[in-house]
């Protein structure tokens, strides 16, 4: 794999853990923005795929689609596949939460959710890839 490359993986990783700065932040606030929490877990577990896919030289989309990106990482981490059914709820916060016009506001709750599942998606994607 070329330094190139390894760069660029590490980029992503970079980004991805800047939003869970964010999310860890803003989980401290006596009143949590439950959408940017939510927003903010999407981002980086788009990122920790979008960076394996090209860690595994595959051609990455632009998508906020997290299930469509499972489809392309399948072949290479397939226990991601356990999260099918959270990357179908947190792929709407990629969107829905931050335009007005379809304004969705996520419970604390589901807030957490999303932070723990990108939190297990850093630990597999990481766990495969030794960079």
């Amino acid at each position: 794999m070329s330094n190139e490359r390894i760069s660029i993986v590490k980029l992503w990783f970079k980004k991805a853990d800047n939003d869970f700065k964010t999310i860890e932040n803003n989980l401290l606030s006596k009143e949590p923005p439950t959408d940017t929490i939510c927003f903010h877990a999407q981002q980086s577990i788009e990122k920790y795929i979008k960076g394996a896919l090209i860690y595994f030289e595959k051609h990455i989309t632009k998508t906020h689609d997290l299930v469509n990106l499972l489809t392309l990482i399948d072949e290479y981490i397939p226990e991601l596949n356990t999260f099918e059914d959270e990357f179908h709820e947190i792929s709407r916060y990629g969107v829905e939460v931050r335009y007005p016009d379809i304004f969705y506001d996520p419970t604390l709750e589901e807030a957490k959710k999303a932070y723990e599942t990108a939190l297990k998606v850093k630990e597999i994607v990481l766990g495969r890839i030794k960079i």
